[in-house]
């Protein structure tokens, strides 16, 4: 039987790729990987109540540089950043659906344009939403001309 089975998740032991943190290193990389200090990390994980602040940095520092916790940290990181790319594409997705729907049942014509305008802008069909001025090398002068010849193509001039 799993001795570990009953303690909450960031207490057991966890193995990974055959190499076995304890439970105060899980514990420890698990709060660096959300965004805790090494040093508060430290603090967490470990019985600290009674070391120096030179004495707890320390050894925070030499903990996340151990391979095994330092591996587990950036496994754990890498999980995160998967997960919240997942909730990003699915948030995208709904959203898209929401825009599509209310293009094709919108009371009004008005809300069935705003809808698929914001498609089109989430798709990148509108240039002009993605002309970029910042940085931009030409003079006011330059711009000027080129908007002059695309309103003379635009009116057939």
């Amino acid at each position: 039987m799993d001795k570990d089975k009953d303690k909450p998740s960031h207490l057991r032991v966890v193995t990974d790729n055959g190499d076995k943190l304890t439970s105060k290193q899980e514990h420890f990389a698990q709060q660096v990987a959300n965004g805790s200090t090494l040093t508060d990390a430290y603090r967490q994980a470990y019985d600290a109540v009674n070391m120096k602040e030179s004495s707890v940095w320390v050894e925070a520092c030499k903990l996340a540089k151990h391979p095994k916790v330092s591996h587990r940290i950036d496994a754990i990181v890498a999980d995160i950043t998967a997960r919240k790319q997942s909730d990003d594409d699915r948030m995208k997705i709904w959203v898209t659906e929401q825009l599509k729907r209310e293009a094709m049942t919108a009371q009004s014509d008005s809300a069935r344009v705003a809808s698929l305008t914001q498609l089109g802008r989430a798709c990148g069909l509108f240039e002009a939403d993605n002309i970029q001025t910042a940085g931009s090398d030409r003079s006011v002068g330059d711009i000027e001309a080129d908007l002059q010849r695309r309103l003379a193509l635009l009116m057939g001039d």
